[in-house]
């Protein structure tokens, strides 16, 4: 049977009894839940790159919203909404907004790999790979991020985004294994640049 097709981005395990914190947010763009996320050189929490092999430093995970002093944000959105950084008119609710962010470096996430192609099989443990959106970065109805990782190529070791370290045992909903090699697999990847080694923060990207 087929391997369930729900892309939720970098979904942290063992969440939320996870490392995670704060982050004053900027951005030009809608962010999601399980969307990477990166410091801007300002400090601020921007949306990491991604789609390109290369030692993009990554954050964590973006999983969840707030407004100033941790109130609720302006729109009833699932994810940020960027007029969420903009307070509506008239209103004494001015200030930053917050994303909460699973930034230890050694945390371990979940996502689903894309179809077609030569799809990476259990051999694939220990290669790196790069992330990639569909079409649209995220889902407005379930607020997930529309993040997979390419299943096809493997790129040069320390060059991707995330490092592949073993297959998920993940259940389909039709009650089959995660099926490695084939459309959707879901694989546990770390990281591989992380933001936060040994306590050092580099706000430049």
């Amino acid at each position: 049977m087929a391997n369930d097709n729900f892309p939720r981005g970098l979904r942290p395990l063992n969440w939320p009894m996870v490392p995670q914190n704060w982050y004053r947010v900027d951005t030009a763009v809608d962010i999601f839940l399980g969307m990477p996320v990166d410091l801007s050189s300002t400090g601020y929490v921007v949306p990491a790159g991604v789609n390109s092999a290369g030692a993009i430093n990554i954050l964590g995970a973006a999983v969840g919203f707030a407004g100033t002093q941790k109130r609720g944000l302006a729109t009833n959105d699932p994810y940020l909404d960027v007029s969420d950084l903009a307070p509506p008119t008239p209103s004494s609710d001015t200030g930053d907004r917050y994303v909460l962010v699973t930034d230890n470096p050694n945390q371990e996430y979940v996502i689903q790999g894309d179809s077609g192609g030569t799809l990476a099989t259990i051999t694939a443990a220990g290669e790196c790979v790069t992330l990639l959106y569909r079409a649209a970065s995220g889902n407005v109805d379930t607020g997930y991020a529309n993040l997979e990782f390419d299943a096809s190529t493997n790129v040069a070791q320390g060059s991707g985004q995330v490092t592949l370290l073993r297959a998920h045992d993940y259940v389909n909903t039709d009650g089959t294994e995660n099926t490695l090699g084939a459309n959707y697999q879901q694989w546990v990847v770390r990281v591989t640049w992380p933001r936060k080694i040994s306590g050092f923060v580099d706000t430049t990207v």
